[in-house]
């Protein structure tokens, strides 16, 4: 499957327009530049700098693996990278969305019948006190140090039982064109919601999980009108005014369910007012509460606004939905920090979207990865031997540097000794 997914990918990056003067000295085609950006972080290179000093080393395998015909000097490579419009690369998202429908595989993710859950996060990719560009957000601190940086909303495909998060699109939090106040990420979501939308396959309906940011009227009208439900983190406000009056009256509706050492208690309630100022947005309200069964401490407990009505029947699948609004913090930025990926470290920074366009091709070599970890066997068996996920992409880029390969399962099957190699031995 791995190397159906890559040659797919280059086939869609070669469709990303061209934003270079057609006259100019258009030595490298753009979607060999973008394909090699993808590589990198496909590979784990800690720089883009590495990439290039491992260049000539790698040449046949970039060719065979990657099917890149050209690749330039690392300054004509963020040059040419720097005028593409991150939207093109959020796009392309769809053809590895496509192999899961393909495989039938977002059928075993649906929670709750026939929802597909979404959680939505954003997280800071680049900072800086001394190099800005024209889409930065800006950030001035007391000690009167200004900081530039740059932020990216992701919306991630997510199951409570399933350790796999599938991307399934991305928005920068960058300074729009003619705005003289910083982008946020409500605004990025506002952006986003529509393209979600039109993302998720004919038979599954999204389900968006939520934090505390998010529960607001405009946010809420906005993800009803694209046909979208929510689970979003409440906090605050007049809902909880209802709740505690309802709570005092006795009119909460209650489940308790008891796992092993613990004691699980849900109160729910139907048909709230959301505010006063949109009176006509009525929501549902879900309070959980996890405590231990000997000790009665509280180990955990949230409360969730929803579109949903609350079944007792399905009110322990609704609380494990809930709760994998985290995966797009653990499973994802994490992972993409500390494991190879180096989201935090510049790999560029441009005058126009090079941050933003790195950081989404990043995001797409990633989601690459998941499809490959969730069902290529070869993959699976290979960081099995390896035990951990850094160990496997060590071992990627060791065999990649030294051996011919034909393909990218080649080498997972190499690195799980279903390949051996027969040298014979020199006196």
């Amino acid at each position: 499957m791995i190397d159906s997914l890559i040659s797919k990918v280059k086939d869609a990056l070669d469709t990303v327009e061209d934003h270079r003067m057609a006259e100019g000295n258009l030595q490298y085609g753009l979607g060999d530049v973008l394909m090699s950006a993808f590589a990198m972080f496909h590979l784990k290179d800690p720089s883009l700098l590495v990439f290039r000093q491992r260049v000539e080393e790698r040449w046949a395998n970039l060719e065979r693996v990657y099917k890149i015909r050209s690749i330039p000097k690392d300054t004509a490579m963020r040059e040419a990278l720097d005028g593409v419009d991150p939207l093109r690369i959020s796009e392309q998202f769809g053809v590895v969305h496509q192999v899961l429908e393909d495989h039938g595989l977002w059928k075993e993710r649906m929670v709750l019948g026939n929802y597909l859950a979404i959680s939505a996060d954003g997280t800071q990719h680049y900072c800086s006190s001394k190099k800005a560009c024209a889409h930065c957000l800006v950030k001035h601190k007391r000690n009167g140090q200004t900081h530039y940086h740059h932020q990216l909303l992701a919306a991630v495909q997510v199951h409570p039982q399933q350790a796999t998060v599938f991307p399934m699109d991305v928005e920068a939090v960058q300074q729009q064109d003619g705005s003289s106040k910083n982008d946020c990420e409500q605004n990025a979501a506002k952006r986003l919601i529509p393209r979600l939308a039109q993302r998720l396959p004919k038979e599954a309906r999204g389900l968006m999980l939520l934090d505390a940011l998010y529960p607001s009227g405009p946010c809420l009208k906005l993800l009803h009108a694209h046909q979208l439900s929510y689970l979003a983190t409440i906090k605050e406000g007049y809902v909880l005014l209802q709740v505690e009056r309802l709570a005092q009256q006795g009119q909460m509706e209650e489940h308790t369910w008891k796992p092993k050492g613990k004691v699980c208690k849900a109160s729910f309630a139907h048909d709230l007012i959301h505010s006063g100022a949109h009176q006509d947005l009525l929501v549902n309200y879900l309070h959980y509460e996890e405590r231990d069964e000997r000790t009665g401490q509280v180990l955990y407990h949230n409360s969730w606004v929803t579109d949903l009505r609350i079944r007792t029947s399905q009110i322990e699948e609704l609380v494990a939905v809930a709760r994998a609004r985290w995966k797009v913090e653990n499973e994802t930025f994490n992972t993409l920090k500390n494991q190879g990926y180096q989201l935090e470290h510049n790999f560029g920074h441009g005058h126009q979207y090079l941050a933003s366009v790195l950081a989404c091709l990043m995001m797409l070599a990633f989601l690459t990865d998941q499809v490959a970890q969730h069902a290529d066997a070869a993959f699976k068996k290979a960081w099995a031997y390896c035990k951990t996920k850094k160990n496997l992409f060590e071992k990627v880029r060791q065999v990649f540097d030294l051996l011919p390969c034909m393909s990218m399962n080649v080498i997972y099957r190499f690195i799980a000794k279903d390949i051996v190699l027969d040298f014979p031995l020199l006196e």
